[in-house]
């Protein structure tokens, strides 16, 4: 059988990584030395976070790109998971401004703040970095907004009765999601179990997941509001899965590197 040789960079440690060492190389930036000889591998999978401005993946930029470019001398047919191979398009991806202007039709109204904008016309207000993860980022009072106000949202916040994540892995819908504890003053967003997902639920995903053919694993927060309908929130292109994988004892990793065949059923 031919063994397949996978390389993944993160910029710091996550759930996801020893889930992925299953099936590739693993490089921590933040922790360990770039190495000094890149051999032929045949994916390299970018992933990031934007939990701590120590550990954004600009601040990794050279060693990235050194990665980057010694990996493609050593295979020039390397494939990059999410067609991705440089911070510029991770920050492309990971912006949510960018994200609304291309999934708008999905998700609940949202402005790009500013200091002219007149917010009267959200009734509930909730204001979102545009480059932040795992909850941080978010706040419900615009005086914790910092300058240059244009690098928040401002988003009508709805009345949210179950919130999940749901997984898009090479253009297919994981049936199963995790449900998560939805993110308040006191606490920040987390997975607390998981169910099947029902069909209108996978037939909103896949809608979503039509408009970003080029990434290969995708994690897509999706709600349900009190008036029955469902919300794209956020549309995560590195997520975790690692508190996943503890609650389904599922490796979401088998089927990004094909080990697996995700049916659907």
């Amino acid at each position: 059988m031919k063994i397949v040789k996978n390389l993944v960079i993160a910029v710091s440690p996550d759930s996801s990584l020893e889930l992925l060492g299953a099936f590739a190389d693993v490089i921590v930036l933040d922790t360990q030395p770039v190495p000094t000889t890149i051999p032929f591998y045949e994916t390299l999978y970018i992933r990031s976070h934007f939990g701590q401005p120590s550990t954004l993946p600009q601040v990794f930029r050279a060693e990235i790109d050194n990665i980057v470019e010694r990996a493609k001398h050593a295979n020039p047919n390397i494939a990059f998971i999410d067609h991705t191979s440089s911070v510029s398009q991770i920050l492309s991806h990971e912006d949510k401004w960018q994200q609304y202007e291309i999934f708008r039709s999905f998700m609940p109204n949202t402005k790009l703040l500013s200091n002219d904008l007149d917010v009267s016309g959200f009734e509930r207000p909730v204001f979102k970095n545009r480059l932040s993860s795992h909850g941080n980022g978010v706040t419900w009072d615009i005086h914790e907004t910092t300058i240059p106000s244009d690098e928040w949202l401002i988003q009508e916040s709805i009345d949210i009765v179950e919130e999940l994540r749901v997984y898009i892995i090479n253009g297919n819908v994981y049936p199963v999601a995790a449900i998560r504890q939805s993110k308040t003053l006191d606490q920040n967003t987390k997975a607390v179990s998981s169910r099947s997902l029902t069909q209108d639920e996978i037939e909103f995903s896949l809608n979503v997941g039509q408009q970003a053919p080029g990434l290969d694993i995708i994690g897509l927060d999706i709600a349900r509001g009190s008036d029955d309908k469902l919300y794209l929130m956020e549309v995560n292109r590195s997520p975790g899965f690692g508190m996943f994988e503890k609650l389904t004892k599922v490796n979401l990793a088998s089927y990004l590197y094909g080990e697996r065949v995700l049916t659907g059923e």
